[in-house]
C-alpha cells in the first residue's frame, strides 16, 4: 500500500466544497453592487433569496404615523368648530379611545379630545383616569388639570383621590405636582399632602414638599422635619411655628463657604 502524504494547507484546501465558494462569492457580488449603489432594479432584488419584502399597510388599517396624524388633526379641527362638528369629532375620538388596543393611540385620542371645548370632556376624561395604562391616565390628568370646566373643589377631590388609591408612583406625582396648582389652601389639602411626607418613595415626598410650598406660601425647602411640625402646628398639635429657612440655608451647597 503506497501512502500519499499532505501538507496543512493541502488537506484544508481540500476540505472546502465548491458549493462554499459558489455561495460566498455570490453573496460578495450582492454586497457589492447594494452598497456601491450600483443600479440594479427593485424587481431583481426582491427575487433574492434572502431578501423578503415587508409592509406596514394592513388593509383596512392606517398605519399608525397616518392614524396619528389623523387623530391630532381632529383635535386642532374640533378646536375651532362649530358646535355641530364638536359632537361629531367627540364621538370619533372616544371611539378611537374605546377601541384602540394600542396606549400611545389612546394618549393621543386624550390629547386631541382636550382641546375640543365640549359639555361632556371633563366626564370622558375622568373616565380616563381609570385606564389599564399608566401612561394614558397620565396624560388625562394634565389635560383635566388644564382645561377641568366644573369646580375647583371637584377637581381637588379628584386629585386627592387619585394621589392616594393609585398604584403607579408617577401618576401619584403628576396629581400632587397639579395639586398644588390648583388647590387653595385648605386645611384638608395641607392635611392630606402633608400624609404624603411619610411616603416611601422619596420622589413622593419631594413632590409633596414642592406643592405644599406653592399652597402654603411656606419656605421650608426639603426639610421634611420642619413641614411635619409646620403640619402638626395647622393641626393644632404643636404652639409654634417652625422657621423658615434663611439666606445661607437657599444658597446652592457650592457656595456656602464663601459665606461662612
Amino acid at each position: 500500500m503506497e501512502y500519499v502524504f499532505h501538507t496543512k494547507a493541502q488537506r484544508h484546501k481540500e476540505k472546502k466544497m465548491p458549493e462554499y465558494r459558489l455561495n460566498r462569492m455570490f453573496l460578495l457580488v450582492c454586497a457589492v453592487l447594494i452598497f456601491t449603489g450600483c443600479a440594479v432594479d427593485n424587481q431583481y432584488i426582491a427575487k433574492l433569496p434572502f431578501f423578503e419584502a415587508r409592509s406596514d399597510y394592513i388593509e383596512g388599517l392606517d398605519p399608525p404615523p397616518q392614524r396619528v396624524k389623523l387623530i391630532r388633526e381632529k383635535g386642532e379641527k374640533g378646536a375651532k368648530a362649530a358646535e355641530a362638528e364638536r359632537e361629531i369629532l367627540v364621538a370619533q375620538l372616544m371611539l378611537e379611545y374605546q377601541t384602540s388596543p394600542d396606549p400611545n393611540m389612546r394618549r393621543e385620542a386624550v390629547d386631541a379630545l382636550a382641546k375640543i371645548p365640549h359639555s361632556e370632556r371633563d366626564k370622558f376624561l375622568e373616565e380616563i383616569v381609570r385606564d389599564d395604562n399608566p401612561f394614558v391616565r397620565m396624560s388625562a390628568l394634565e389635560a383635566l388639570g388644564k382645561t377641568y370646566s366644573g369646580s375647583r373643589a371637584d377637581l381637588v377631590s379628584l386629585l386627592i383621590n387619585q394621589m392616594k388609591v393609585d398604584p403607579d408612583r408617577d401618576i401619584r406625582i403628576t396629581a400632587v405636582r397639579i395639586l398644588g396648582n390648583v388647590a387653595p389652601q385648605e386645611p384638608l389639602v395641607v392635611s392630606e399632602l402633608g400624609n404624603l411626607l411619610h411616603d416611601r418613595v422619596p420622589a413622593v415626598r419631594y413632590a409633596a414638599m414642592r406643592s405644599l410650598q406653592k399652597i402654603t406660601k411656606k419656605d421650608y425647602g426639603t426639610d421634611v422635619n420642619r413641614w411635619l411640625q409646620y403640619i402638626r402646628y395647622t393641626n393644632g398639635e404643636v404652639p409654634d411655628l417652625p422657621a423658615e429657612r434663611g439666606f445661607s440655608e437657599k444658597l446652592p451647597t457650592i457656595a456656602l463657604p464663601m459665606f461662612r
